[in-house]
């Protein structure tokens, strides 16, 4: 007796829209193999996907089989050709590959007979499987994007942070729309909390050690990776700024920008945390900044440079790593040809930095000077800052309008979509995401209360800063206060020049935190002269 496999498959959604499930496949299957004498081998099942494409696992196994040399069955059963592929050149491909190994495809409700006539019938119907295939596929995204239009959650698990509702019924259909997660809303913004900021204890701290502060101490039950918590930090929902149609799952590659639906969300994040979270992502990202550059404990790792040469200082170890020593990369990597750039203990520049902050920043004097220039500019900051933030809202304001204006052509069949209009809306939303994050900055630099402090504050504030970098217990919060207050040391055979960013510590009430937390703020340069010898205060 012959020997038959079925192959069985629905598409996600398909059920419910008419087409046969797959126990009634099956059962249809057997009665034809059993009325025309074969005997059923194997029976092969792809639930929940689309014959468009081959990449479905029990139909590449059956292929496979098919294709052995000791083929376990002659023939393979369908219900209708569409359950083999919708796909033509797939279809023609396979059909091939079957009938060059012995194994015949029937399809049970098409009787397309045998020769070179039953060839051309089932390259048409074919074709017309694929067209139907596509035609069915706009109608759904068409409905899908208008649901998303109306404030309707698509179906797909929301971002973490957010769960879905019933919101209403329509006839057999039940609308979702998204509401906030309280429980795992407060994860996500401690995940910010922590890539910015750190705990109280530490200073900012990387993705992996974030998952590991949630994994030790229970939150959720789920295991949280570096992924996740990469995904978190770059999702834009939390800002309110979530959308659909932006990737095609079929091809797998995201869509041009012009096509994606926007979908509000409730927001979890201020705007101003966020970007400064994607600005930190993009410096400390593999190209821009090696891994062992962000994660490493080493005080000056990234700030340290030969002054000879301008490459960076390495750690270096010798007698069995009980002397630690910075050098130039290049002089190690390739020798004094390159570079003869000299070493330093690394106790001795360290403290050489630590000191030289002591005296030019954290000394009392010092900060009370500091905290006087930066009350005296901020006086003058607050009438620029609120013309500036007007004209930077009226800006976006007019960019969005241009852009729900084209849309608006587009959709009501005034102008085509074309390339040159596609390039020039992608323009137009890049210059909202651009103003968007300057009125994040803008409103963190007006939302900061800047006073006078008193000569006890000053000092406190002072001896706190000391007290934490000279913390050896938690390198990571002592590194995280040197790059803040340092930009750069260069390390010469005669000299070594510590050169800082405008700064100067915004000692103000918000600054003393609750969790210890303490952040400098940043206003003017603190050492103008381009090196760490003592000079006057007003220097």
């Amino acid at each position: 007796m012959k020997q038959a496999a079925i192959y069985g498959r629905v598409s996600t959604g398909k059920q419910a829209a008419g087409d046969l499930s797959i126990p009634d496949q099956i059962k249809r299957c057997e009665d034809f193999a059993k009325a025309r004498g074969f005997e059923i081998a194997q029976i092969f099942i792809d639930a929940g996907l689309s014959a468009r494409t081959d990449n479905r696992p029990e139909f590449q196994r059956m292929i496979t089989l098919a294709s052995a040399r000791h083929r376990p069955f002659d023939a393979v059963l369908v219900h209708s050709q569409s359950r083999f592929a919708r796909n033509t050149k797939d279809l023609l491909t396979y059909k091939d590959q079957l009938d060059q190994h012995g194994v015949e495809l029937i399809s049970i409700t098409q009787d397309l007979g045998t020769g070179d006539t039953a060839d051309v019938l089932l390259t048409m119907v074919g074709a017309f499987d694929e067209y139907q295939s596509k035609e069915t596929a706009k109608h759904v995204s068409r409905a899908m994007i208008e649901n998303a239009k109306q404030g309707f959650w698509n179906g797909a698990y929301p971002p973490f942070g957010y769960r879905t509702y019933a919101a209403e019924t329509r006839g057999a259909r039940v609308k979702k729309k998204i509401e906030v997660d309280e429980h795992e809303a407060e994860i996500v913004r401690l995940i910010f909390r922590l890539y910015l900021r750190g705990d109280g204890t530490s200073g900012p701290i990387g993705m992996k050690r974030i998952a590991d502060y949630l994994n030790t101490r229970g939150y959720v039950n789920q295991r949280f990776r570096v992924q996740f918590i990469g995904k978190v930090l770059r999702n834009t929902a939390y800002i309110g700024e979530h959308y659909f149609n932006r990737r095609d799952t079929r091809r797998k590659t995201i869509r041009p920008k012009e096509e994606w639906v926007p979908f509000t969300m409730p927001r979890l994040v201020a705007d101003a945390d966020f970007y400064a979270v994607q600005d930190k992502l993009d410096i400390q990202h593999p190209i821009n900044t090696a891994p062992r550059l962000v994660s490493s404990n080493v005080l000056l790792t990234a700030i340290a440079t030969c002054n000879e040469c301008g490459g960076p200082m390495r750690k270096l170890t010798g007698k069995s790593g009980r002397y630690q020593y910075y050098r130039c990369a290049r002089k190690s990597d390739a020798g004094a040809a390159v570079c003869k750039g000299s070493s330093i203990p690394m106790e001795e520049l360290d403290e050489a930095v630590i000191s030289a902050l002591e005296t030019k920043i954290l000394a009392p004097q010092r900060l009370q000077k500091l905290t006087e220039n930066l009350v005296a500019r901020a006086a003058d900051q607050t009438v620029f800052l609120s013309e500036r933030r007007t004209q930077l809202d009226g800006d976006k304001r007019k960019a969005k309008a241009q852009v729900t204006k084209l849309y608006g052509l587009v959709g009501n069949g005034e102008i085509e979509m074309d390339v040159t209009l596609a390039a020039h809306i992608k323009v137009l939303q890049d210059k909202v995401e651009t103003l968007t994050r300057q009125i994040a900055y803008l409103d963190q630099q007006r939302s900061l209360p800047v006073r006078a402090l008193s000569n006890k504050q000053v000092e406190q504030f002072g001896r706190a800063v000391s007290t934490a970098i000279r913390d050896r217990s938690n390198p990571a919060f002592a590194k995280a206060y040197i790059k803040a207050l340092v930009s750069n040391v260069s390390v010469g055979k005669e000299q070594i020049k510590i050169s800082g960013p405008k700064v100067a510590p915004a000692m103000h009430a918000g600054h003393f935190a609750a969790r210890g937390e303490l952040v400098p703020g940043f206003a003017q340069e603190w050492r103008s002269g381009e090196d760490s010898n003592p000079r006057p205060l007003d220097s």
